[in-house]
């Protein structure tokens, strides 16, 4: 019994037509009936009824049903493990990032992922730091990058950077490098997310600590609203320098940075010890960091610091 009449096998016995098994296939139509032939000559019975509505699985096609998946499904696993000693990353691996960083960070992973494992296919979930570690544990994630919290137990963190933040107003102000402290800042008016937003929770609480009352004339959750209510003049917000480069760069909005010892934060790179990491996870993590390094280093992302 050869692999390949096992995988037509199966696959003709879950679409029930030739003609569809070879689409999905990618194959003629004649090359699977011949396979088909083989396989039952080899088992000495017949595995199909041909009916005009198409091939239903005889009693012993339903037996080998029964088991083959479980066959072809172990054989993937195994070629997996064994191209994982080989040093080949391959499969899926599920990223959590916050919005603020992934399409800063994102785009650059995949063109590194995609020149040097190109068998490794990402998928991105846009996942916000109070979720993540649920995520991770559960098994939604593999992989997450987010900001230090206060409850990081069961998880394994490495510390990306550590990065200022920015107050951000509309373009056409005055350009301003001067860092600006949280007492000046006060009196402003904010559009910030909601209090269940880990921004707005590090924010207020570095205003707490100083005394300070922040003046929140607008909220909410979405980036792409805050910023285009700043846009409009409707007020100012507090950002990271990777969530608003394209606009700054544009003109369409403005950033002064807020002082390191009044308001910083630290990026994580997080797994969990409830799944082992596979080869391709370890890929992602170790891409993740020399990208991280290279921006910090080239002054690619201001604020921040390894």
């Amino acid at each position: 019994m050869e692999l390949r009449q096992l995988r037509y096998f199966v696959t003709l016995a879950e679409v029930g037509s030739v003609s569809r098994a070879a689409v999905i296939l990618n194959v003629a139509q004649p090359a699977i009936s011949r396979q088909i032939r083989l396989l039952e000559e080899e088992l000495a019975v017949s595995l199909f009824y041909r009916t005009g509505r198409g091939m239903e699985l005889t009693e012993a096609g339903h037996l080998l049903m029964a088991h083959a998946p479980d066959v072809l499904l172990g054989l993937k696993k195994i070629e997996k493990e064994i191209g994982e000693l080989r040093g080949i990353a391959d499969g899926q691996v599920v990223l959590g990032i916050p919005p603020t960083e992934g399409h800063f960070l994102v785009p650059p992973l995949v063109r590194r992922l995609r020149a040097q494992h190109p068998g490794l296919a990402l998928k991105v979930i846009e996942a916000f730091s109070g979720h993540v570690n649920e995520w991770l544990v559960g098994g939604r994630l593999d992989v997450a990058v987010f900001y230090k919290l206060a409850n990081m137990q069961q998880l394994i963190t490495d510390e990306l950077l550590t990065e200022g933040l920015y107050l951000i107003g509309k373009g056409g102000l005055p350009t301003d490098d001067t860092p600006i402290g949280l007492d000046e800042i006060q009196s402003m008016e904010l559009i910030l997310p909601s209090r269940s937003h880990g921004l707005r929770h590090l924010v207020e609480h570095a205003a707490t600590q100083r005394d300070l009352r922040l003046n929140v004339t607008l909220e909410a959750d979405a980036l792409l609203t805050i910023k285009a209510l700043v846009e409009a003049g409707e007020g100012r917000t507090i950002l990271p320098y990777p969530s608003v480069h394209r606009e700054m760069e544009a003109g369409r909005l403005t950033a002064r940075p807020i002082r390191r010892e009044d308001l910083s934060r630290t990026l994580l790179l997080v797994t969990t010890r409830h799944h082992p990491l596979s080869l391709a996870s370890r890929v992602v993590v170790r891409e993740m960091r020399l990208l991280v390094r290279d921006l910090v280093r080239s002054g690619g992302w201001p604020g921040a610091v390894i």
